[in-house]
């Protein structure tokens, strides 16, 4: 049996404006068979339950989405399975997911049932004071995350200056006459989903880009810092959702609303912004055309505010760096959290919930 494959994204994420949810693109609840919404504190097993019942759903051949958490990468925070149109999802705060179609479609499996209620409560003080020094670290680090934003608008004001916008217009019609040819729009227009590709999280700016365009003819746009791709994406978004193309779009930790990369599944083609922060490392370079967009550029005007540029560069770095050791701290914060936690659970019944969870999933192969 060949295994599935594993797509890694972010529905949500650390940014300028705190918290920032695409948890609604998940799945669509009106085309899902079901979708389980796990509810339950710190350290009740949510992560560990996905992350099993994924890895042994690829096992038996099914591609499974693995959406991770940007407050702790290594962790889930949901699994699509496509195939069978199920998603199994973190329900619980920041990110508050709750039934829309109750017993239709969503359910909620309540894995605070398998804790001793009378241990925990004997840790309250403990657990309202250490929540909150773990909300003040993400107040913290989204405070330094908007002075950094601050700083990368006024880059981008700068790069606007030295932008060809008619070399730029022309660069996106070429682009779009190569992806999608001449026809006319489709009667229907192409559904989008928009997602993280990459986060701001403990271990720095991660992302997983390789994961989402494997086996993918990949459009490699690469960008001076500043340089704002959003418009470019947004062009190629709207002529493929024309065109009747399902997109997937990928927007920026640190500009929530713009798109940074465009993934065309039906197409196998990606559209990624690549810089100094984030890139592709693992796609076959057969498989990828970079066009380098400095070339849209005057350098003359780069050359006149290079200081600013140079001081903007540098303390943009330095307030991202110190957001990313406040989410740190937040995290050391929320460990503490789980370890009262997971020596109040019943390891047993969180093992029994998790086989009764990939069983009932495995009832709509059979379907």
């Amino acid at each position: 049996m060949t295994k599935g494959k594993i797509r890694h994204m972010f529905p949500g994420g650390n940014t300028p404006f705190g918290f920032y949810s695409y948890y609604g693109y998940i799945i669509d609840p009106e085309k899902a068979n079901r979708i389980f919404i796990l509810k339950g504190g710190p350290g009740t097993g949510k992560s560990t339950i996905m992350k099993k019942v994924g890895l042994k759903l690829a096992k038996l051949g099914y591609d499974i989405e693995f959406m991770h958490c940007s407050s702790d990468n290594n962790s889930l925070d949901g699994i699509v399975i496509p195939r069978l149109k199920i998603a199994v999802i973190d329900g619980t705060a920041p990110h508050v997911v709750d039934p829309l179609y109750p017993g239709a479609i969503d359910e909620i499996i309540n894995l605070g049932v398998f804790l001793n209620d009378e241990r925990i409560i004997e840790a309250r003080d403990i657990i309202f004071e250490t929540s909150k020094k773990k909300k003040d670290c993400f107040e913290r680090a989204y405070r330094y995350l908007r002075a950094a934003y601050e700083l990368k608008t006024d880059t981008e004001k700068i790069l606007e200056l030295a932008l060809d916008r008619g070399k730029e217009t022309i660069f996106i019609h070429d682009l779009n006459t190569k992806l999608f040819g001449t026809s006319p729009p489709y009667g229907i227009p192409g559904k989008q989903r928009f997602l993280f590709a990459g986060a701001i999280t403990p271990n720095g700016l991660s992302n997983y880009l390789d994961s989402l365009c494997a086996e993918h003819q990949v459009i490699r746009l690469y960008a001076p810092t500043g340089y704002n791709t959003a418009n470019v994406l947004k062009c190629i978004k709207d002529e493929a959702v024309k065109k009747g193309f399902f997109t997937e779009a990928y927007c920026c930790p640190m500009s929530p609303d713009r798109i940074e990369h465009i993934v065309l599944p039906e197409l196998k083609i990606s559209v990624v912004t690549a810089n100094e922060y984030h890139d592709i490392s693992e796609i076959n370079s057969e498989n990828v055309t970079t066009y380098y967009m400095d070339e849209f550029l005057s350098h003359d005007i780069i050359t006149d505010f290079k200081p600013q540029l140079d001081f903007n560069k540098h303390f943009t770095d330095t307030l991202i760096q110190k957001a990313v050791e406040s989410i740190t701290m937040a995290k050391s914060y929320h460990d503490k959290l789980e370890k009262y936690y997971i020596k109040n659970i019943d390891f047993d019944q969180l093992t029994l919930a998790r086989e009764n969870l990939t069983d009932r999933i495995l009832t709509y192969a059979k379907q």
